[in-house]
C-alpha cells in the first residue's frame, strides 16, 4: 500500500473501520468453505445394487451411517458412499452387514455448506455489530474523531478585511488583536496582555462571522473555529468534555485563535430550570469560564465570539477578563451601504449609469446579507430579460421582489375588491402625504404580491437614529389612512386593513409603555414577566387607545379634504396598476421634487391582508 494511502487511512478511523468489517465479511466465508471441505473425506459414490452387493461380500471392514448416507470402508482402505432415503431399505441393508459380522457406527448429521458459513460468520458479524456500536457512542460522546470538531480555519478562507465593508470600527478591533498576536513584545513592552475575547454582537446579517472568516485569512497565527450547537450532546458531560479538548488544542498550537460561532447556544444564562439538560449545560458554561479564565499570562489565546443575542449570555462569561472586548457589529449607514454595494458589486455586469449611491441612500435598515441578496436577485433579473447589464429597473424589481414577494401572475381579482384595493392603498398615499415628519412616499400598487393584495411603499429621506413624537404619530396616521378612506368613501370596512391596525396599535402601545410619549408619563413595563397592577395596565390601554383614536379622526379629515385627489389616483390605479411617486404627486397636484426623486423603500410596507407579517417601522 502506498504510504500517502496508509497515512489517510490511519488518520481516519471510520475508513480503517469500514475497511476492517468489509474484510471480515469476505473472510469468513472463505475459511468456512475451507473448513468444510477439509472435513469432508473423499470417496467413491455408489447406487444401492452396488451397496448391496457388498453386503454379500466379505470386503467390507466398516459400515458409517450419517442420516440416510452410508459409508462403506473397504479392507483396502477406499470408501463407498451410497444415498438410501427408504427408511426400510436402509435397515435392511444394515441387518446384512451386521449378520456378516461387520461394524456398524452411527454418526451425528454432519451441518451442510451453508449452516457452517452461517456459524462461522455469525460470530464475526456480531463481534463487528458490538464494535460499530461501540464507535459511534465514542463518537458521540466526544471521542477523538467524533461529531465535534475544531477545525484549523487559517488557510481555508479567501476573505480578507478588504472583503468586509461598512464595519469599519468592528475591523479594527480586531486588526490590533491579531496584530498582537503577531508581534506580542511590541504591546507587551508596558505590560499590557493580548484581549482574552472579543465578543461581536449586532443583528442578523451584519457580518460578525464575514469578520472572523476575515480574521483568519488575515492571522498569521492558527485559527480554531467551532460552533456554539457543538457542544451540546444527549450525553451529560460531553459539552464540558469538549471544552477542555478545544482549549488543549488551543495551548498546543498558541499563539492562536479560537472562534466560536453563535455563542449563545453555549453561554446562556445559568439557572434557568432545574432539568437535566439546562444542569448539563450549566456545567458546559462554567468549564468554559473556567478555561477562559485559567489562561495564562502570555498564553497568548484570544477568542472571539458572535452572537445576535447577546441579552441572554450569562454575565460571568461577558465580564472583563473574559470577553475583555465588546464590538457591536450595528447596520451600516448610507456611505457604509454604499461601500457594501461595491464589495458585492464585484463581477457584475452594471450599466455605467447606475449610481451605488443612489441605491444605499434608499436602503436604510438593510443589512450587508440583505444588500447582497439585493444585488443578487437584480443580476437574476437582468439576466431574465437578456440584459446587457443591470439597470434600475432591475433593483427596483429585485427590491420589490425582496419587500413584498413575488408578483402573483395568475391571481385575479373581482372588479369590486380591487376598486376596494386601490381606495385602501389611496388613503395611505394621501395621509402619508398630508403628514409632515413622515416618511416620503415612492410608490403605490393593487398588484397582488406574496400575500399582499395591495401595496404603498414609503421611503426614507435619512437614516433615523431617533425618532420623535411627531414622526411616530405621523405612521400611526398613514398606517390608518387606509381604513380612513373605507369608511368615508365606501362607507364600509375590510379585513384588509386587519394588519395595518395591528401595526397601529403596536406603535401606539410602544409611544405608551416604552417611550413615555403620552399623557401618563415617563413608564416603561418592563420584561414580560414582571407582575404589573391592572389599573396601570388598564390606564396604558385608554392611552393606546386615545392616541389611535385622535390619529384615525386625522387620518378621516385627511380623506375627506383629499376626496377629488384620492378618486384621481384610483381611476389611475384601476388603469396601471402600479404608479410611481411623480405620477402620484401630479394626482395630488404636490410638484416636489424632493418626494419625486426616487430612493429605495423602507423595509416596511403598508399591505392589503390582514395575515401579512410585517414588523413595525419601529
Amino acid at each position: 500500500m502506498p504510504s500517502p494511502i496508509r497515512k489517510a487511512i490511519l488518520r481516519s478511523p471510520r475508513v480503517a473501520l469500514i475497511i476492517t468489517a468489509v474484510v471480515l465479511l469476505v473472510l469468513a466465508p472463505i475459511v468456512a468453505v475451507v473448513i468444510y471441505q477439509r472435513q469432508a473425506v473423499a470417496s467413491q459414490k455408489i447406487n444401492y445394487s452396488q451397496l448391496y452387493s457388498l453386503t454379500e461380500g466379505t470386503s467390507a471392514a466398516l459400515v458409517t451411517i450419517e442420516g440416510d448416507v452410508l459409508t462403506v470402508q473397504v479392507k483396502d482402505g477406499s470408501l463407498m458412499q451410497a444415498t438410501v432415503t427408504s427408511e426400510i431399505a436402509r435397515q435392511g441393508v444394515v441387518e446384512l452387514f451386521r449378520k456378516n459380522s461387520v461394524p456398524i457406527e452411527f454418526k451425528a448429521l454432519r451441518p451442510g455448506l451453508l449452516a457452517t458459513v452461517f456459524s462461522w460468520s455469525m460470530p464475526l458479524l456480531t463481534f463487528a455489530l458490538v464494535g460499530f456500536i461501540g464507535w459511534r457512542v465514542y463518537s458521540s460522546m466526544g471521542g477523538r474523531d467524533g461529531s465535534f470538531k475544531c477545525d484549523d480555519t487559517s488557510n481555508k478562507q479567501n476573505v480578507t478585511f478588504s472583503d468586509v465593508a461598512g464595519v469599519d470600527e468592528a475591523k479594527a478591533e480586531l486588526a490590533e488583536t491579531i496584530e498582537f498576536l503577531r508581534n506580542p513584545t511590541r504591546f507587551g513592552r508596558l505590560g499590557g496582555r493580548v484581549p482574552r475575547g472579543i465578543l461581536l454582537a449586532g443583528p442578523p446579517g451584519t457580518g460578525k462571522t464575514l469578520l472572523a472568516r476575515a480574521a483568519a485569512n488575515e492571522a498569521a497565527v492558527p485559527f480554531l473555529s467551532v460552533s456554539g450547537a457543538s457542544f451540546q450532546e444527549k450525553f451529560a458531560g460531553v459539552g464540558a468534555a469538549r471544552v477542555r479538548r478545544l482549549f488543549a488544542k488551543a495551548r498546543k498550537v498558541a499563539p492562536c485563535i479560537v472562534f466560536i460561532d453563535e455563542i449563545d447556544a453555549l453561554g446562556r444564562r445559568r439557572g434557568r430550570s432545574s432539568d437535566s439538560a439546562s444542569a448539563d449545560q450549566d456545567q458546559t458554561l462554567n468549564q468554559l469560564l473556567i478555561e477562559m479564565d485559567g489562561f495564562d499570562q502570555n498564553s497568548s489565546i484570544a477568542v472571539i465570539a458572535s452572537t445576535n443575542r447577546p441579552d441572554i449570555l450569562d454575565h460571568a462569561l461577558t465580564r472583563p477578563g473574559r470577553f475583555d472586548r465588546q464590538i457591536t457589529v450595528n447596520l451600516a449607514d448610507a456611505r457604509g451601504r454604499e461601500a457594501i454595494l461595491r464589495v458585492h458589486a464585484r463581477g457584475l455586469q452594471l450599466e455605467a449609469e447606475l449610481d451605488l449611491h443612489w441605491i444605499a441612500r434608499g436602503t436604510p435598515g438593510f443589512s450587508g446579507a440583505e444588500l447582497a441578496n439585493l444585488m443578487n436577485e437584480a443580476a437574476i433579473a437582468a439576466t431574465r430579460d437578456d440584459s446587457e447589464a443591470i439597470g434600475r429597473k432591475h433593483i427596483e424589481a429585485a427590491r420589490d421582489r425582496i419587500l413584498m414577494g413575488a408578483e402573483r401572475q395568475g391571481f385575479r381579482m373581482d372588479e369590486d375588491e380591487r376598486y376596494a384595493t386601490a381606495v385602501h392603498e389611496a388613503g395611505h398615499v394621501a395621509v402619508g402625504l398630508a403628514a409632515k415628519h413622515g416618511d416620503p412616499i415612492h410608490k403605490v400598487s393593487i398588484l397582488p404580491r406574496g400575500q399582499a393584495l395591495g401595496v404603498t411603499q414609503s421611503l426614507p429621506e435619512r437614516d433615523r437614529l431617533m425618532k420623535k413624537r411627531e414622526y411616530l404619530e405621523d405612521q400611526v396616521a398613514t398606517l390608518l389612512g387606509g381604513r380612513a378612506a373605507e369608511q368615508i368613501l365606501l362607507s364600509t370596512m375590510t379585513a384588509g386593513a386587519s394588519n395595518d391596525i395591528e401595526r397601529a396599535v403596536e406603535i401606539a402601545r410602544q409611544m405608551v409603555s416604552e417611550f413615555g410619549m403620552s399623557a401618563l408619563g415617563p413608564i416603561h413595563l418592563g420584561a414580560s414577566d414582571v407582575p404589573h397592577s391592572q389599573t396601570l395596565l388598564d390606564r396604558i390601554e385608554d392611552a393606546t387607545t386615545a392616541i389611535i383614536t385622535e390619529q384615525l379622526k386625522r387620518a378621516c379629515d385627511v380623506v375627506t379634504s383629499d376626496q377629488e385627489s384620492i378618486a384621481r389616483l384610483v381611476s389611475l390605479l384601476l388603469e396601471r396598476d402600479t404608479v410611481d411617486s411623480q405620477e402620484i404627486l401630479e394626482c395630488f397636484a404636490k410638484q416636489d421634487v424632493t418626494q419625486a426623486a426616487w430612493k429605495a423603500p423602507q423595509p416596511g410596507v403598508f399591505s392589503e391582508p390582514a395575515h401579512r407579517d410585517v414588523q413595525p417601522l419601529l
